[in-house]
């Protein structure tokens, strides 16, 4: 199923009011609000005089590194879109590579970050060799300080027997998955990795889903 939207985000007034200038030394200060500024950061700046003699000056700062929209373009036309819509102010985008998704959801109408996951599904884990080979994916992952976990999938005796080995005189969970597969239990894996446009960057998608092979 496929849903296009033509939606677009629109500027946000989150602050408008009179400011008072201060003095600090042999300068003028004016204060800025400290949830949008740090010390220390750069910003653009501009200072615009009109033809009445208003001066007017602008401070331009990114406040978040993608949106639905890049990452729409990230994945091309490499990736089959499942749903892209806007829905109550809250834009929703999904697409699908074989075994590789990748989501966003973005609030139209508030400043809020765009919400991202990229998730791979691996099928038919067999080998204590092969769950290794995941959980070193997912080590590769969390070391970049990403937000990223692994999740079994399969029905609920084969999970029991993976999450408690040891109740089943099993040394670990490498072992459970030998087990497992010795016994014809189908048990599939999900890595998952959650980002935001506040903290991440495109570049750390591409990462992602380089690492998942996408």
């Amino acid at each position: 199923m496929y849903w296009s939207s033509e939606a677009k985000l629109t500027s946000i007034v989150k602050i408008e009011q009179e400011r008072v200038i201060s003095k600090g030394g042999n300068a003028s200060l004016l204060y800025l609000p400290k949830e949008y500024f740090t010390p220390g950061e750069k910003v653009s700046s501009q200072l615009e005089v009109d033809s009445e003699g208003n001066l007017k000056m602008t401070l331009t700062k990114k406040l978040f590194n993608f949106t639905c929209e890049s990452l729409r373009a990230l994945v091309g036309a490499d990736f089959s879109v499942e749903f892209d819509k806007t829905i109550a102010g809250t834009q929703i985008f999904s697409a699908a590579k074989g075994s590789v998704s990748v989501s966003c959801v973005k609030s139209t109408q508030d400043l809020e970050p765009a919400h991202a996951t990229v998730s791979r599904r691996f099928s038919q884990i067999r080998t204590p060799l092969e769950y290794q080979s995941l959980m070193d994916t997912l080590k590769k992952l969390t070391e970049k300080k990403l937000d990223a976990y692994i999740e079994p999938e399969g029905d609920l005796d084969t999970i029991n027997v993976f999450k408690n080995p040891q109740r089943y005189g099993l040394k670990d969970q490498a072992e459970a998955v030998e087990a497992l597969h010795e016994t014809s239990k189908k048990l599939d894996f999900s890595i998952t990795v959650r980002l935001n446009s506040k903290t991440n960057t495109v570049e750390e998608i591409k990462e992602v889903l380089k690492e998942l092979k996408a």
